[in-house]
C-alpha cells in the first residue's frame, strides 16, 4: 500500500487547494490510533481522517458518518483544547518526506494568538500524529517513544521536534540527464536494476521503481528518459491518481498508472487523491475492524466453550459414579444382616450374602475406627448424597448442554458476521446476556440494532428470511413469523433460524428444499455433504421461560436432509 513520498505530495496539493482557511469545528477519536478533525469554511463541510495505524497510516477526506466513544481519550481532549475553532493556514509535506503538516493558528489560554501544529508521519509501522507549538515543542503525540525505543529520535511531550532521518540519496527533482543516463546505465548493469533504483533515488518507492524498470525495457536511454519524465511528474504535479484491482479487490493504489503488474491488474482512474485512498481503505479498513472486534469475542467464546466442555465432562462423570451407588445400599444392608458376626475393629470381614440366592460368602472392607453400625451408616449416608447428587447433576447437566449450545450459536453468527455492525449487534447481546462486562461504569441505554435478516426467494418467488444472530433468531420466529409460515432449523446442531413466509399458498417440494439449505448454510453443518434440517409451522415453536436468546423448543416437525447453500 504506496502512502510514498509522491502520492503524498500528490495529496497534499489536494488537501491545500480544498481545506484552506478552514476552521476545525470539532475534534473526535473513533479509534484508538484514529483522529477525525471536523472542518468549515464558506465552500463547504469536510471530515478529515487522519489514522496511524501501523497497517495502513492514511490522511483523507469523508462525508462519512462515525460512531464515537463517549469518553473521548486524553489525546483527543488535548487538541480539543489547543485546536478547537483554530484556522487552518497551510498544509505542506517538509522536506518531500513521508508526512504532512498541517499549521494552524489559534488562541491561546491568554487570549493571543499563537501557531500550533499537527505532524502527520506516515512511515510505516512508526506512523505517528504529533501536536507541536509554534517554536517546534512537543505539546503531545499519539505515540510515545522514549529514547530506549529510540535514542537518535524520542518523541515525548516537552522535547523539541526533530525531523525523521532520511538516508543519503540523488534529488530526483535536482536530476540531470547526464546524470539520469549514469544512474540508469548503473541499474541496467546490476542483477536486481529496480530495486538499484530505489537504493539510489529519494521518493522513488520500489512499486515505482519497478514501473521505471518495466517501461524502460532493458534500454539505457528509454530507462533515462523515464526517470526524467519522473522528475517532470513531481515537479510540475502531474499526477493520475489511480487504483489498481485485481479481480474484485484493490490491491494498491499509485499517483500514476501501472503497467508491470500484468493484465489481469486493471488501472482505474480517479478523480482525487483523497477520493482514491478513502476508497482504497474503506471496505479494508472495515474488515480490519470487523475482525479486531470479531476476534476477541471469538477468542472469549472459545474459552467460554471449553470449560463448559470440561465441566459437562467432569459432571458426566460425577453422575456415572452417582448411578453406582446401589453397591453402597447393599454393603450397608450386609453388615446389617451379619452384624452379630462382626468383631469390633475390624478392617476385613466375610460375611454371607443373603441377597443372592446361592448364598455367596463375600469380602467387606470396613474402617477399623468405626463400629460396625457405624460403617454401615456412613454406606447408608454415602448412598442417600450421591441419589440427591443424581437429580441435581441431571439438571446441571441439562442446563450446561442449554449453556453450551448457546455458545457455539453465538461462535456461528461470528464466524459469518460480514460487517462491524453485525458483530456489535452480537457484542450488546453479549452483555446483556452477561458473557461479557461493560466498560463504562454508567453505560447509556442504546438504541436497538436494525432488524436487517438475510433475504431470499424461493423457486416459486414465496419470502424468505434468515437471522444473522440469536436477537435477530428470536424476532424472526417468535414475532416477525405468521402461525401459518414455516420455521426450519438444523438439526440438533446450532445455526440460524429461517422462515418461509407462506403468504396463504402451499410451497412447492423446491421451496421447502431451498428454504432448508440456506438453513444448513447457515449453520454448523454448512461443511457437511448432507444436513439435516427439521422443519414445522412458526405456531408449534415456543420460548421456555427463562431460555437464552435464541433458544427455543418445537414440535410436529418433519426432516429433510438437503446440501448446504453457499452463501
Amino acid at each position: 500500500m504506496s502512502m510514498d513520498a509522491i502520492t503524498i505530495d500528490g495529496l497534499c496539493r489536494q488537501l491545500q487547494q480544498e481545506l484552506s482557511d478552514s476552521r476545525v469545528d470539532k475534534i473526535f477519536m473513533p479509534r484508538r490510533e484514529e483522529v477525525i478533525l471536523s472542518l468549515r469554511s464558506r465552500r463547504g463541510a469536510w471530515k478529515l481522517v487522519i489514522s496511524c495505524s501501523g497497517a495502513g497510516g492514511r490522511v483523507y477526506l469523508t462525508g462519512k458518518k462515525t460512531e464515537n466513544p463517549d469518553a473521548p481519550p486524553m489525546f483527543c481532549m488535548l487538541l480539543r483544547k489547543h485546536l478547537t475553532a483554530a484556522r487552518l493556514l497551510e498544509v505542506s509535506q517538509p522536506e518531500h518526506e513521508r508526512m504532512l503538516l498541517f499549521r494552524f493558528s489559534a488562541y491561546d489560554d491568554f487570549g493571543e494568538l499563537s501557531e500550533k501544529s499537527l505532524a502527520v508521519e506516515l512511515t510505516g509501522r512508526r506512523n505517528n500524529l504529533i501536536l507541536l507549538s509554534g517554536d517546534g515543542t512537543i505539546l503531545g503525540c499519539l505515540k510515545k517513544v522514549d529514547s530506549e525505543m529510540s535514542p537518535q529520535r524520542p518523541i515525548l511531550p516537552g522535547l523539541h521536534y526533530r525531523m525523521p532521518p532520511r538516508p543519503v540519496r540523488r534529488s530526483l527533482l535536482a536530476l540531470t540527464e547526464e546524470e539520469a543516463r549514469a544512474l540508469a546505465k548503473k541499474a541496467l548493469s546490476q542483477e536486481e536494476g529496480a530495486k538499484a533504483l530505489t537504493g539510489e533515488l529519494d521518493l522513488v518507492s520500489p512499486l515505482i521503481a519497478r514501473e521505471l524498470w518495466h517501461r524502460g525495457g532493458g534500454r539505457e536511454e528509454a530507462l533515462a528518459a523515464e526517470i526524467m519524465d519522473l522528475s517532470r511528474r513531481v515537479q510540475e504535479g502531474d499526477y493520475q491518481p489511480t487504483l489498481l484491482r485485481r479481480g474484485e479487490e484493490y490491491v494498491d493504489f499509485s499517483f500514476m498508472p501501472m503497467s508491470h503488474l500484468g493484465e489481469d491488474t486493471q488501472n482505474l482512474p480517479q478523480e482525487g487523491f483523497s477520493q482514491m485512498i478513502e476508497r482504497f481503505y474503506g471496505e479494508r479498513a472495515s474488515e480490519e475492524r470487523r475482525k479486531s472486534v470479531s476476534s476477541a469475542l471469538e477468542k472469549r467464546m472459545a474459552n467460554q466453550e471449553s470449560r463448559l466442555v470440561r465441566k459437562l465432562a467432569n459432571q458426566r462423570n460425577d453422575l456415572l459414579r452417582a448411578e453406582k451407588r446401589e453397591d453402597l445400599k447393599r454393603r450397608a444392608d450386609l453388615i446389617m444382616a451379619n452384624i452379630h458376626m462382626i468383631p469390633q475393629g475390624a478392617e476385613k470381614v466375610t460375611v454371607t450374602d443373603y441377597f443372592s440366592p446361592d448364598l455367596p460368602q463375600v469380602e467387606l472392607e470396613l474402617d477399623g475406627d468405626k463400629t460396625p453400625q457405624q460403617n454401615a451408616q456412613a454406606l447408608f449416608k454415602e448412598y442417600t448424597r450421591m441419589k440427591n447428587a443424581q437429580q441435581a447433576l441431571e439438571e446441571q447437566i441439562v442446563q450446561g448442554e442449554q449453556e453450551l449450545e448457546y455458545v457455539q450459536s453465538v461462535q456461528l453468527a461470528l464466524q459469518q458476521a460480514r460487517d462491524i455492525k453485525e458483530v456489535n449487534a452480537i457484542r450488546e447481546e453479549l452483555l446483556e446476556s452477561g458473557y461479557l462486562r461493560s466498560k463504562e461504569k454508567h453505560p447509556k441505554k442504546k438504541k436497538p440494532a436494525v432488524f436487517q435478516p438475510r433475504e431470499y426467494t424461493s423457486p416459486s418467488g414465496l419470502r424468505i428470511l434468515c437471522g444473522r444472530n440469536n436477537r435477530e433468531n428470536d424476532q424472526l420466529t417468535l414475532r416477525t413469523a405468521g402461525k401459518n409460515d414455516l420455521w426450519f432449523h438444523s438439526q440438533k446442531a446450532p445455526g440460524s433460524h429461517v422462515i418461509l413466509f407462506t403468504q396463504g399458498q402451499t410451497p412447492t417440494g423446491e421451496d421447502l428444499e431451498y428454504a432448508a439449505r440456506i438453513a444448513a448454510g447457515h449453520s454448523r453443518l454448512a461443511k457437511q455433504s448432507l444436513a439435516p434440517i427439521d422443519y414445522a409451522l412458526a405456531r408449534h415453536v415456543k420460548k421456555p421461560a427463562g431460555a437464552k436468546p435464541g433458544m427455543v423448543i418445537y414440535t410436529d416437525y418433519k426432516t429433510l436432509f438437503v446440501r448446504p447453500l453457499e452463501d
